[in-house]
């Protein structure tokens, strides 16, 4: 599929965040202007060479650690007969890029340090000290993502995607990847996307919040992770609609994305 032949939906404003007019058009005046200025390093635990960069977010150091890039998510590359996304093959060769001139990367690991495929969480930095992240964001070829306990940079992360969508870049040109609608799910619909619905009725267990858009499609929020969350949002959500980012799965004929943190989450209408 070509880069721009997407079908995209607009997207709406946030849960938490406000850009004020002058300042977006300041930033489309001026390409240099940051958001978020620079995402930099609390800490560098390592120095190490890449040695293979798998797709935009997943590369392998000289070690032999296979690293997942914490607080982004790019578009797939081709794999198991399947296409590549739109601007799948662009993140990874830009990540590519980074790394010609010099190698050598300092990490900082996250606070969870591996993920459920055994994959080392880490943000990576250039020589320069600029965050690898920030720079796939700032092209449009990454979409910012919060998973707890890894929140370092998360406002920066999402302040540089927002930079990226006001001047169209990348991904964001026509507004976005598709964003789909919890009404209309089609069979193979799975993977990292964005949902959008009507939140029929929030439901608590001993386990888990479930703002339902209906009996076969909701969205999950751990009860341990309910604390990121402002005390009464989740309740005041019913019969609004929302839209979520994040992995939708299928089991048992239902459809859920398990959603972390505020982030993640937007109001997108009454």
């Amino acid at each position: 599929m070509a880069a721009d032949s997407q079908k995209r939906v607009p997207d709406a404003g946030t849960l938490f965040s406000f850009i004020a007019p002058v300042f977006i058009a300041c930033a489309m005046l001026v390409p240099s202007l940051s958001l978020a200025g620079q995402c930099t390093a609390e800490k560098i635990d390592a120095y190490h060479n890449v040695k293979y960069v798998h797709d935009g977010d997943t590369l392998h150091l000289g070690d032999g650690q296979k690293i997942r890039l914490i607080g982004i998510n790019t578009p797939e590359v081709a794999w198991d007969k399947k296409p590549a996304e739109p601007y799948g093959d662009e993140a990874r060769d830009a990540l590519r890029k980074l790394f010609k001139a010099d190698s050598r990367v300092g990490v900082q690991y996250g606070r969870e340090r591996k993920d459920r495929y055994g994959r080392i969480l880490a943000h990576l930095y250039l020589a320069d000290g600029s965050s690898v992240q920030q720079r796939l964001l700032d092209k449009g070829l990454a979409m910012a993502i919060a998973i707890p306990p890894n929140l370092y940079s998360v406002d920066c992360y999402q302040k540089s995607e927002r930079l990226a969508r006001i001047k169209r870049q990348g991904l964001w040109r026509n507004g976005g990847p598709e964003v789909l609608d919890a009404t209309d799910l089609r069979f193979s619909d799975q993977g990292f996307t964005r949902l959008k619905g009507r939140v029929e009725k929030v439901q608590w267990s001993k386990k888990w919040i479930r703002l339902s858009f209906s009996d076969k499609v909701s969205l999950r929020i751990l009860r341990d992770d309910a604390h990121y969350f402002e005390k009464g949002l989740l309740v005041s959500l019913a019969q609004k609609k929302v839209m979520a980012r994040g992995w939708l799965t299928k089991r048992k004929g239902r459809w859920s994305i398990r959603v972390r943190h505020p982030a993640s989450l937007k109001v997108v209408g009454d």
